[in-house]
């Protein structure tokens, strides 16, 4: 029973699974851990950034004294410096800007691996294919050599070399399976649920397709995300050396309001008292005893003693309200501070930024130059390997050159052989021609665009 149940779960895990195609492939890049990494980046760049009101804030506490009467609290602050905010603001910005390019090359890369493996796939069949027709060409040419090999024409070194030559195909045909699996193992891991490849060689555009896209030649703009980036860098160091800058300018230092709290519970100070503060109706008379003491009076009307004594009495808050509260400002002095070295830097700074940035640019331009000019000789090489391909296959030529060779077959398989060379050529350098191509795409960006069906087929603008 087990059985049964199963079989139908394997038959639609199947049935599921299906077959590799270019849309799948390239849709695969959207998991890709490396571009969910890249997005989270580039979303916490571009989230509102929240806004600075000053450089720090501290909450400040001074005891006046350890009788704990007296306590002065104090809310002080650090205003930001002139222009730091807009110096903030501005490197927020080509950060954000940096970021996001980034993010666009980050996804060209993943798409660019993309594509480049499935051009080797298809072009790897292509010269599987080729393979296998030229050892069928070399095997007729074998027998044709061991039915001649009783007659005078017959040469064993023609045999040793069809052999050899066969050894080395079927080694090929070796090397071109072992090729095509280990693709296939790649591409499980972009697309581990498939079964089966189906990348379909129309899917890619024809070399004249690819020459009239570069006729007009590259023309690098600001559109590319590799400039972009190089701009965000530039940008980003100048904004640096702005807050740099700006840190000198902190000419107030700090801004305070606090409040000062006195305990008349734990209020003493001392006072000079005299024989009427603290006779029978003086202000201070429970510290009659003590003035005695201290004034060695005898007297026993004490009014009649003139001295005077240091007494600690009990104090008072008699401020108003408004009288407990204090600011407390602080300026730095900038007379003799010197602002041309920070002026001085700032414009080092740009000058090195902009430096960089146009050397970035004009490596730029000069790697897709090369490319492009690359491309399209290529491109002419392919022409005329194909060109001698479709004339060897054609009628005509192969009745003439029948007629020519008369009655040796061995001439009519070298030129079946000799197409089918040509024909490989022109494979390979289609490959050659795809890689630079894609090259191309990334360094323009094409390959960065979302929404694209097939990215190959975008023209460079």
């Amino acid at each position: 029973m087990k059985r049964f149940v199963a079989l139908p779960i394997m038959l639609s895990a199947a049935l599921y699974a299906g077959p590799l195609t270019w849309d799948r492939l390239v849709q695969s890049a959207q998991t890709d851990p490396r571009f969910e990494a890249a997005q989270k980046r580039s979303e916490a760049t571009s989230s509102p950034r929240n806004t600075k009101l000053w450089d720090k804030m501290e909450l400040r506490y001074q005891l006046d004294g350890f009788s704990f009467a007296k306590h002065d609290f104090e809310l002080r602050m650090s205003p930001k410096t002139f222009g730091e905010g807009s110096a903030d603001r501005e490197r927020y910005e080509a950060n954000k800007a940096y970021e996001l390019a980034r993010f666009g090359v980050e996804r060209s890369l993943l798409l660019y691996d993309r594509y480049e493996r499935g051009v080797r796939y298809v072009m790897r069949k292509k010269i599987n294919e080729i393979n296998k027709q030229l050892l069928q060409v070399n095997s007729d040419r074998i027998e044709v050599l061991h039915l001649k090999s009783g007659s005078a024409s017959f040469n064993p070194e023609d045999l040793m070399a069809a052999l050899e030559k066969g050894a080395t195909l079927k080694a090929d045909l070796l090397s071109d399976s072992t090729a095509l699996r280990d693709a296939e193992l790649k591409m499980k891991i972009w697309v581990p649920d498939f079964d089966g490849v189906d990348l379909d060689s129309s899917f890619l555009p024809t070399m004249d397709e690819l020459a009239q896209n570069l006729s007009n030649g590259v023309e690098v703009n600001e559109n590319f995300p590799l400039v972009a980036m190089a701009r965000g860098k530039r940008d980003s160091e100048v904004a640096q050396a702005k807050q740099d800058v700006s840190k000198g300018r902190d000419y107030i230092s700090h801004i305070g309001v606090g409040y000062s709290l006195q305990i008349e519970s734990r209020m003493e100070k001392y006072k000079d008292l005299d024989a009427y503060d603290v006779s029978g109706t003086g202000t201070y008379k429970d510290y009659k005893d003590e003035w005695v003491k201290e004034t060695g009076c005898t007297a026993s009307d004490i009014t009649l003693c003139t001295d005077v004594a240091r007494i600690l009495v009990p104090d008072q808050d008699n401020r108003k309200t408004a009288d407990k509260f204090f600011v407390n400002l602080a300026f730095r002095l900038p007379f003799f501070d010197s602002g041309k070295d920070g002026e001085l830097k700032l414009q080092v700074a740009k000058l090195d930024a902009e430096s960089d940035y146009l050397a970035d640019v004009r490596d730029i331009n000069q790697k897709v130059a090369r490319l492009t000019e690359e491309v399209l000789a290529m491109i002419g090489q392919w022409k005329v390997q194909k060109e001698y391909v479709q004339q060897v296959n054609a009628s005509g030529f192969m009745e003439q050159f029948a007629i020519n060779a008369g009655s040796d077959p061995l001439l009519l398989l070298r030129a079946k052989e000799s197409s089918l060379e040509s024909d490989m050529k022109a494979v390979k350098l289609e490959y050659d021609i795809f890689v630079r191509y894609l090259e191309l795409l990334n360094y323009a960006g094409i390959l960065a665009r979302e929404g694209s069906a097939n990215h190959l087929r975008e023209a460079l603008k």
